[in-house]
């Protein structure tokens, strides 16, 4: 059917603003996910370093007290940990492979923040000569409580070792089960802590 000049139809301006109206809704979705992208990476960017950028958990750590690893050292205890603000606490054992993996890179981010951030270790359900043998051979620094039977893992519920809690004050502010490399620990220090 022909149609004439000046004579309008319905059907083709229905079609045009259907399609117009879907082309406004998809192109305003489209801006609102760019300002929402765009807004979340320049929050990130110009937040302060000293401000963590993830949720911090704030539960009180269980109480405990352990004899050191080497015997003749003092041993360790959560009492230490009340008034320390930044601890990094590392369950692992000598029969454990991923503990082995992980160990010298724990020893050298302790080496590396110096003071700022206190590490300490729990052996957990190991043989004390083992243990020992273990630090020794890899140069571990930091202290290292001996749970022999395990209870003190138990306490702290943890699923696997080696596994690393970042404690505060006597809280813990997070946690990571499994080995760390260096750098991922580093970056757990510094988003917790503010360390770097």
């Amino acid at each position: 059917m022909a149609v004439e000049c000046g004579q309008s139809t319905t059907v083709p301006s229905r079609w045009w603003r259907r399609a117009w109206r879907s082309t406004t809704v998809k192109l305003g979705l489209g801006v609102l996910v760019a300002a929402t992208i765009g807004a979340s990476v320049a929050a990130a960017l110009t937040q302060p370093s000293g401000a963590p950028n993830i949720p911090l958990l704030s539960i009180p750590i269980p109480r405990f007290d352990l004899p050191s690893v080497n015997l003749g050292q003092p041993g360790l205890s959560s009492t230490e940990m009340d008034g320390a603000s930044a601890v990094v606490l590392n369950f692992w054992g000598s029969w454990c492979p991923p503990c082995r993996t992980e160990m010298p890179a724990l020893q050298a981010a302790h080496r590396e923040l110096g003071g700022k951030v206190i590490f300490v270790g729990i052996d957990e359900e190991d043989n004390r000569a083992a243990a020992i043998s273990f630090i020794r051979r890899v140069g571990v620094t930091y202290p290292s409580g001996f749970d022999g039977n395990g209870a003190v893992a138990a306490a702290f519920n943890i699923d696997g070792t080696p596994t690393t809690y970042f404690i505060s004050r006597g809280k813990e502010l997070d946690f990571h089960e499994g080995a760390l490399t260096k750098g991922a620990l580093l970056s757990y220090v510094h988003q917790i802590f503010g360390s770097s």
